[in-house]
């Protein structure tokens, strides 16, 4: 949280530059324009179009929950956050946007967000750090316990490179609002994506409140780590003289590589999960938007990322293991470009 007022410096610097000539700055925002500009050029603008701004800012309203479960020789894990409400603000600059929200509360719960999506191709990475964790904890053999609230802290972190086949479907006029996607089009999708679960606990007081957070950083964690690759498919539909906007999208993905990392002390041991009978991530969008003028907007989104897998069928088969996780989130957003 206190590195925000960082990164939104680090955002603005070239709007503050920009009124000096002959600079760097100045021939950056120039080669923009001319790349953006022959970018468009190249774009059925009967279908995609663009905004004559730079600047794209929002507030948004969140409601999230973050579900986790695994199970087998060395663990036996069931957590959740419940639901989470926060508040946040976004700033993008030329379709580069970042954005950050906390939890209306005194719990450890914020995201951040840094995303980008082009005319094909698109990227964007998540943080979520929730401290509302609560449910039942076995690991390293000991008995089960339950975990209140502020014993455990998760941090979520998501990367996911995008590239859409149709150039008059617009991913960035759903996810973002800084295109126009003015006649209704799809596009099928292929996806890869890096996800890391980090629970934080401290090995034998794993539910000491007395333990600092510091000391859990310090002590032990586990961290679930996976890559994985698909293929979707996604459709805007543009309704009512292109001021609404509806979008939903689908890319289920094949999970290669799943494993658990185990720390304590600093020492890291991995516990590689072979590719069982099923091994999948699957992500679902879906939005409604509402645009009036070429510089506002308010809409309603959201998106479920699904998690599974498992070394075999039977729970009994020696070296057995399986993992669950599920996290989702509903937004209200309301934008201003300038």
């Amino acid at each position: 949280m206190k590195h925000f007022p960082f990164l939104l410096l680090l955002l603005l610097l070239p709007l503050t530059a920009s009124a000096q000539k002959d600079n760097f700055w100045t021939d950056w925002n120039n080669y923009l324009d001319y790349r953006a500009a022959k970018r468009y050029a190249e774009l059925d603008s009967n279908y995609v179009g663009r905004y004559p701004y730079r600047w794209d800012a929002r507030v948004f309203y969140n409601t999230d929950g973050l579900h986790l479960s695994t199970s087998g020789t060395d663990s036996d894990v069931r957590l959740a956050t419940g639901m989470a409400n926060t508040v946040g603000i976004g700033l993008s600059f030329r379709g580069f946007g970042l954005n950050y929200s906390v939890a209306l509360g005194k719990k450890m719960n914020f995201d951040f967000g840094f995303a980008s999506y082009g005319k094909r191709l698109g990227f964007e990475y998540s943080l979520r750090v929730s401290s509302r964790l609560s449910g039942e904890v076995s690991w390293f053999g000991l008995p089960r316990q339950q975990a209140e609230r502020g014993d455990l802290t998760l941090m979520a972190s998501n990367l996911t490179v995008l590239y859409n086949f149709n150039p008059r479907f617009s991913y960035a006029a759903a996810m973002k609002q800084n295109a126009i996607q003015r006649k209704s089009a799809g596009s099928f999708l292929l996806a890869a994506s890096w996800t890391g679960w980090d629970v934080l606990g401290a090995g034998p007081d794993i539910l000491s409140k007395q333990t600092s957070l510091q000391t859990l950083l310090e002590v032990t964690n586990m961290l679930y780590l996976r890559y994985s690759i698909g293929a979707g498919y996604g459709y805007n539909l543009v309704l009512g003289q292109e001021h609404w906007l509806l979008h939903a999208s689908v890319i289920p993905m094949w999970t290669f590589y799943d494993t658990t990392i185990r720390r304590v002390n600093g020492v890291a041991k991995y516990y590689h999960r072979p590719l069982g009978p099923f091994s999948i991530t699957g992500t679902a969008r879906a939005g409604i938007y509402y645009r009036w003028g070429t510089r506002w907007t308010i809409g309603l989104n959201g998106v479920i990322n699904q998690m599974a897998s498992s070394t075999s069928l039977r729970r009994s088969q020696e070296g057995y293991q399986r993992f669950d996780a599920q996290d989702w989130q509903a937004r209200l957003s309301v934008g201003y470009r300038f």
